[in-house]
């Protein structure tokens, strides 16, 4: 699936559900996340580089997260030259995307 202005990585999967409802979560998963306003700009970079040295150290190379951005409050103003918090076309639709930091 492509979207109007959120890059989707090449690589990795989306995190799907099971017939139990129990999340399957693929060796190479795209997580979307927020980076927001006010201290979301500071804290997301180093979120990100501590959630993928965890990673990297719990399943040794065998696993890696590939970061989607998804834009909200000033950046989504930005980046679509619309005013309004979140942009609908901009958020991947619920049932691809289990999973999500904000």
């Amino acid at each position: 699936m492509s979207y109007q202005h959120i890059k989707v990585p090449a690589e990795g999967e989306a995190i799907t559900a099971n017939d139990d409802l129990s999340l399957k979560v693929p060796d190479n998963p795209i997580i979307p996340y927020i980076e927001g306003d006010g201290i979301g700009i500071d804290i997301s970079p180093v979120m990100i580089k501590v959630v993928d040295a965890a990673v990297e150290k719990a399943y040794q190379g065998g696993r890696k997260i590939s970061w989607m951005e998804i834009y909200a409050g000033e950046k989504a103003t930005v980046v679509n030259t619309i005013k309004a918090g979140i942009v609908p076309q901009m958020i991947p639709g619920d049932s691809l995307f289990f999973v999500m930091i904000d």
